[in-house]
């Protein structure tokens, strides 16, 4: 049976883990929202999106109405620049 392989985390050089937390979401300046939560620092909020055409999840500010949309769309120009700049960092 294959290994499964591990995730890596994308995480900000020393994040430090919180002992309890708040997942949040934010529009542009406004008021964060609390979306979930963790009691410990084992907590995780995963979002997936798979490479379907307008595959996606769109979040509704209650108070002021503004969407958020996350979704993927075919490769365009700036993906492309996004996928070679990380294969530079990969294989310098």
């Amino acid at each position: 049976m294959a290994k499964k392989k591990e995730k890596q985390l994308n995480l900000p050089q020393d994040a430090q883990p919180l002992d309890g937390c708040d997942f949040c979401m934010q529009f542009d300046y406004d008021e964060p929202h609390v979306i979930g939560a963790s009691a410990d620092s084992d907590g995780v909020l995963e979002l997936v999106i798979k490479s379907y055409l307008d595959a996606g999840v769109t979040f509704v500010c209650p108070t002021t109405g503004k969407k958020l949309r996350i979704y993927s769309r075919p490769l365009t120009d700036t993906g492309r620049s996004i996928l070679e700049q990380q294969t530079e960092v990969k294989n310098p």
